[in-house]
Formats: C-alpha cells, structure tokens, sequence
C-alpha cells in the first residue's frame, strides 16, 4: 500500500520570515517582540516548612 500523505516543510506550516534585532518578522510583515519576565516566587517555601504542613 502506498502513502497518500504529502510531504510539506516546516517552513510552509509557519509564517516566519526572519528573526533580525531581537525581534520575529513574519512573512505578513508582522513584527513580534519578545520580553523575559521574571518574577519572584509567591507563595514559596522551603522542603523543611513544606514536610511542617504536610505532618500537621
């Protein structure tokens, strides 16, 4: 039996163009800007205060 299933490229599926500066440019000419955000923990506690809740 043979296969039906067409061959495609990864980039046909996606519409990414370039990455240039930092930022995504699609093939659109949609630019896309990515930050890093980082954030402190909430809520975060030690593996000695976490076996503490766990035994009480």
């Amino acid at each position: 039996m043979r296969s039906i299933l067409k061959a495609s490229t990864l980039e046909s599926k996606f519409p990414i163009m370039a990455v240039e500066h930092g930022c995504i440019v699609s093939k659109d000419a949609d630019i896309t800007v990515a930050f890093r955000v980082t954030l402190p923990e909430v809520f975060s506690v030690s593996s000695a205060e976490y076996e503490a809740m766990h035994a009480t």
